[in-house]
């Protein structure tokens, strides 16, 4: 998968943008503010057409516009795509070769963008809630089904507690609702565990090439209940035993939505053994990972690295940028940075040029 071609207008702080990528790494460099993570936002939009940076849809909108837009020109093996983002105050609108599309779902099966930002560090240290992001982003970008599936169960989970809000809770619809939320937990549940395995089976490999020390680590997936064959009827009890509870707190407390993993290396909790480079790697290692596990060539995801060198010392960068020759396309957004065969994108004044 390569992005070929990315025009902006009225996105960020750029008025109108048309560049071209090279189809290997790119280099967008420039000074502090002048717009670098901006252009990998940009990229990283093409992805479920979601920013990690705002939750604000016209925070993206330049100052003074009304509405913004990205339109990217991607090839997967012989198949060639545009795809156009709208941005205004109406929300968004998702355009594949002029035709609107129905569902965000759809274009998860069209582009597919693995990020690591700064905000990644405290990947491990951070809220549990982080890390069901990262299973809930990685997995919905590789299964529509899942994306479905989780839709639903945050209805169903928001049904659930305005129930319990309720000065008198119909138990019965509480319990019709919670046997619903026990139903799709499953496949969700089981989703998330075969993922983390398949995750285990290449993170110890790609954490190795960037600390340059091998190392024994792996994921623990921390389910709500034991899936041993009897998921329904654990779940049913879990929900039965916090039911009291809930009802008091007037909210959910145990479900999907509670899940949780941690990483261990050599035997330590990297979160509370581990020091911020220690978990800088392992934050890294684990969403590098990922690109690992999409099998099919043409489907590669395109790597975005947001400001990841500067806080790496020249080993750790030179292995890093060993690593990412092996890769597909990637961007790296930086001050300073030198790669023999980068293309190099310039970036200041609000505005960004190809440089070879």
């Amino acid at each position: 998968m390569i992005l070929k071609r990315l025009v902006l207008k009225d996105f960020r702080n750029y008025r109108n943008l048309d560049i071209e990528f090279g189809g290997r790494e790119n280099l967008i460099l420039g000074g502090n503010g002048s717009g670098k993570t901006n252009l990998a936002e940009a990229v990283y939009l093409l992805s479920l057409a979601r920013s990690w940076r705002t939750n604000e849809e016209q925070d993206l909108v330049r100052d003074g516009s009304v509405e913004g837009s990205v339109t990217a020109y991607v090839r997967e093996g012989n198949l060639r795509r545009e795809i156009l983002i709208r941005i205004g105050p109406e929300g968004k609108s998702v355009f594949l070769n002029g035709k609107p599309l129905r569902r965000l779902a759809e274009l998860s099966k069209l582009v597919n963008v693995v990020l690591f930002s700064p905000s990644d560090v405290t990947l491990f240290q951070g809220s549990p809630s982080e890390r069901r992001a990262f299973l809930d982003m990685s997995l919905s970008k590789v299964s529509a089904d899942y994306m479905n599936l989780l839709g639903r169960s945050n209805r169903l989970l928001k049904q659930r507690n305005a129930l319990l809000k309720q000065s008198n809770p119909d138990k019965a619809l509480l319990e019709v609702v919670t046997d619903q939320l026990i139903q799709v937990a499953e496949p969700i549940d089981r989703y998330r565990t075969m993922y983390v395995t398949s995750l285990n089976g290449v993170l110890p490999k790609v954490l190795g090439r960037l600390r340059g020390v091998d190392a024994s680590c792996g994921l623990v997936y921390r389910g709500f209940v034991k899936d041993d064959g009897s998921f329904a009827e654990r779940a049913k009890k879990a929900y039965s035993e916090a039911l009291e509870s809930d009802l008091a707190h007037k909210s959910t407390s145990v479900g999907i939505h509670r899940e949780d993993f941690s990483l261990r290396i050599d035997g330590r909790d990297i979160a509370s053994r581990g020091s911020q480079g220690e978990n800088r790697m392992a934050a890294l290692a684990l969403k590098l990972s990922t690109f690992f596990l999409v099998e099919e060539e043409t489907k590669k995801p395109i790597c975005v690295l947001d400001d990841v060198t500067s806080e790496l010392d020249a080993n750790h960068v030179a292995r890093l940028l060993s690593l990412l020759k092996e890769l597909g396309q990637s961007f790296l957004t930086a001050t300073q940075l030198k790669l023999e065969g980068a293309s190099v994108i310039e970036v200041a004044r609000n505005t960004a040029a190809r440089r070879n």
